[in-house]
């Protein structure tokens, strides 16, 4: 696959900028005030609700009064997600879960950073404790399937981390300190100048000795961002470098955890990681209803650990570029929008010395959205996609293609609801580990592929909101571990990756606001979730470590123009353990757990406690089950605190 060099790719801008003659409209970037627009459901800017699906936002000042200190808090505190796997019991850790998904949760959830994929070619689900929330000027959810505008991972959800803008001139310097020997300072300087150009530094030096031995993390960042501002668009390169230290803690039995839940067996596992990004983006704007964007972006880890002693050294690489061109058009029965893109992905993972594989995936797409008559709108959409995977140790090679397709319908009954009903396919191909464990005489699994099938309804009014979607998600080929079936292959003689038949998704996700009094603003969520196994060793058991009933309350209060108080609670319900396909082990038990934040702010300063674990409930950030050593738990941290104080330039 030919990937254009960062060199080839500004003289391209440059050759676009000089015959640059329009101007160039900005999107809202206030976060006072819930957004009016979102990127990740069309990939373009657009009001929300403007197409079929939903798509929470979680703003910059939400993100602040609650006091969250990582991506996953965030994401946690909304409500909108479950969180799993984490296997440190630190804040920061954990993989995101949308619509039923367990162990393989990782690889059907797509997590973009500005559109720009974080989703790696192996098991290893992205790692979301590499990004600096101090960066982040809102989280865009997209729930449910949207195979044909994001393509492979886009299964259960989509989530869109997205970094603030150059804008004026903005500098900011935050320190804090905690428990568990918990310090952080991070600062941020960014100017735009009268001439077009951006520039913005920002860097985060996080240490935390962690809840558990041998848990703690060194986490270091610094992010240079050279943009400019022309007539018709923007031109930006960025260059990220990022080194995190994480000692690994290791499970526990429970008896282990009874005796002491803050306990290591295993004090010398470690992962370290050394990362580097580079993205080099277009924006121009060729008519008045016509634009183009190019997004070309390097990812490249170089990680070294070790396990019980045993070192396993693992590099990988990921290269994207993803053009397209939009198109909107104001007509008399409303909105029509166009959008033609191309999505390249060229990915390199070496371990050890004698594993080497590579995947490169290719795919084209369109989408339109097309006003009917007032107040109905048709969304049609298709994206053909093919992959190549190569396993260089083995000398095999692999190709598969697939064309998946979209449409929905949307209904703006009033300025205050809408109704929408959509049918998305959706894919994703083997990781590189996957087809590494599979049955004897299988050398690539086939695709997994899905049809997931959303309605919804919205009200919102000047003081309050509600939505509810309903969904259901049928898979074909689900590709999954099987820890029970016979594999002569495998060291213990069970276990490998397999495609099941079929398996089934469905239940609903209903969420609320209201704005009680002048001070008082109140909000939550609640998912049904109902998974099951259809076909396989197990059908018809639910699958392990997802809960079916989960929901958040958040209430946020504001003493006076300086003093507010913002507390959430999350509760996640009973679950099997993961791995226990069989259902045969006990449920883990239920968790409710509530987080606090007092927050003062005074012209240039600001102040925030956060509380986290309030009432001190001793629960699990993970916990499993394996045939070979049995039920195995990471506790999760009791009641620990955070003060942080900062000054805004």
């Amino acid at each position: 696959m030919y990937f254009p060099t960062p060199a080839l790719l500004a003289a391209a801008v440059a050759a676009i900028s000089l015959n640059a003659q329009a101007a160039q409209s900005n999107t809202d970037s206030d976060t006072s005030e819930p957004l009016n627009v979102v990127v990740t459901g069309t990939r373009s800017a657009q009001p929300v609700g403007s197409a079929p699906g939903q798509v929470d936002v979680i703003t910059r000042a939400q993100i602040e009064a609650s006091g969250a200190q990582s991506v996953i808090e965030a994401l946690r505190a909304s409500g909108a997600v479950q969180i799993g796997q984490n296997t440190t019991g630190n804040s920061n850790d954990g993989v995101v879960s949308m619509r039923g998904f367990g162990e393989n949760a990782g690889q059907n959830v797509l997590i973009l950073v500005d559109g720009r994929p974080l989703n790696n070619p192996t098991l290893e689900a992205p790692n979301l404790a590499t990004i600096s929330l101090n960066a982040v000027e809102r989280i865009e959810v997209l729930h449910g399937s949207a195979g044909v505008l994001y393509g492979q991972h886009a299964v259960g959800g989509v989530i869109n981390i997205i970094t603030r803008e150059i804008e004026g001139t903005y500098a900011q310097l935050n320190g804090s300190a905690g428990s568990y020997d918990h310090n952080r300072l991070t600062g941020t300087f960014e100017h735009r100048y009268d001439s077009g150009v951006g520039l913005s530094l920002s860097a985060d030096r996080d240490r935390n000795g962690g809840y558990r031995d041998n848990s703690g993390y060194d986490f270091d960042q610094a992010q240079a961002e050279l943009s400019y501002r022309y007539d018709a668009g923007e031109i930006l390169f960025s260059h990220e470098q990022i080194n995190n230290n994480q000692r690994l803690p290791g499970s526990l039995s429970a008896a282990q955890v009874s005796n002491d839940r803050r306990q290591s067996l295993n004090p010398s596992d470690y992962f370290n990681e050394d990362l580097r990004i580079d993205r080099l983006y277009l924006q121009h704007r060729l008519t008045d209803h016509l634009g183009v964007t190019a997004d070309w972006s390097q990812r490249d880890s170089n990680g070294e650990g070790s396990l019980s002693s045993f070192a396993f050294p693992q590099d990988t690489r990921v290269t994207a570029f993803a053009p397209r061109l939009t198109g909107h058009w104001a007509t008399a029965r409303g909105p029509l929008q166009l959008i033609l893109g191309s999505d390249l992905t060229d990915s390199d993972y070496e371990a050890f010395s004698s594993t080497e594989i590579t995947q490169d995936t290719e795919a084209v797409y369109a989408r339109a959205q097309l006003p009917l008559v007032q107040q109905w709108s048709l969304t049609l959409g298709a994206r053909h996609s093919k992959v190549e995977d190569r396993d260089l140790s083995a000398d095999l090679r692999h190709h598969d293609s697939l064309l998946v397709k979209e449409i929905g319908v949307n209904w703006t009954p009033s300025e205050a609801q809408r109704v929408f009903i959509r049918r998305d396919e959706n894919f994703r191909f083997a990781t590189a580990d996957e087809n590494g464990l599979t049955l004897p005489g299988v050398d690539f699994l086939d695709p997994q592929t899905g049809v997931s099938w959303e309605l919804g309804w919205s009200w919102s009014a000047s003081a309050s909101s509600l939505d509810l979607t309903l969904y259901q998600l049928d898979l074909d080929d689900e590709i999954l571990f099987d820890s029970e079936i016979v594999n002569p292959d495998s060291w213990t003689g069970t276990g490998a990756n397999i495609n099941l038949d079929s398996s089934r998704r469905r239940g609903f996700v209903l969420s609320t606001e209201h704005q009680l009094t002048s001070a008082l603003r109140v909000g939550g969520t609640y998912t049904l979730t109902d998974s099951e196994l259809t076909a396989g060793s197990f059908k018809g058991n639910e699958v392990p470590f997802v809960s079916r009933h989960q929901f958040s309350l958040y209430g946020n209060y504001r003493f006076d123009p300086q003093w507010s108080l913002y507390t959430d609670l999350q509760y996640t319900g009973s679950r099997y353990l993961a791995g226990d396909d069989a259902n045969a082990q006990s449920r883990l038990e239920a968790d409710l757990v509530v987080n606090t934040s007092l927050n003062w702010r005074a012209e240039h300063w600001n102040a925030r406690l956060n509380i986290n674990n309030l009432f001190n409930e001793r629960y699990y950030a993970y916990a499993g089950y394996s045939s070979f050593s049995g039920n195995y738990y990471y506790p999760a941290a009791e009641r620990n605190l955070l003060l942080t104080v900062g000054y805004t330039f």
